[in-house]
């Protein structure tokens, strides 16, 4: 898929950057409405705010493919990434990141804890 598609792929892995580290915060208390105003789309600062709730066990790359992605991502412009910068990331590493930072999550939430709201 990553070849195949690549400007997909690096859409998906900014959504799902974003919804675990908002997952993440609401867990910890932060509302909706507050990630809403104050992050919107931004990963980097999502990042930061997750680590200041906390979160210590973010992946060793997750900081960098945040920081390449954000930029773009906050923006709606993913097709908008150049040859170099696209050509700067391992992208099964980078699906390996996002992996280690879903199940980072849920192993501080705990699984229950995203079921039980799910309902």
């Amino acid at each position: 898929m990553l070849t195949r598609h690549p400007e997909g792929a690096r859409y998906f892995l900014a959504i799902a950057i974003e919804l675990a580290l908002k997952a993440y915060l609401l867990d910890r208390g932060v509302s909706d409405d507050w990630n809403r105003i104050y992050l919107r789309h931004d990963l980097v600062k999502m990042l930061r705010s997750a680590r200041r709730a906390g979160f210590t066990d973010a992946p060793a790359k997750l900081a960098e493919l945040a920081a390449l992605l954000g930029p773009y991502y906050s923006v709606h412009a993913i097709s908008e990434m150049s040859p170099q910068a696209i050509g700067s990331v391992c992208w099964v590493e980078a699906c390996e990141t996002v992996r280690a930072l879903i199940d980072a999550v849920v192993e501080v939430a705990g699984a229950d804890g995203f079921r039980d709201g799910a309902a």
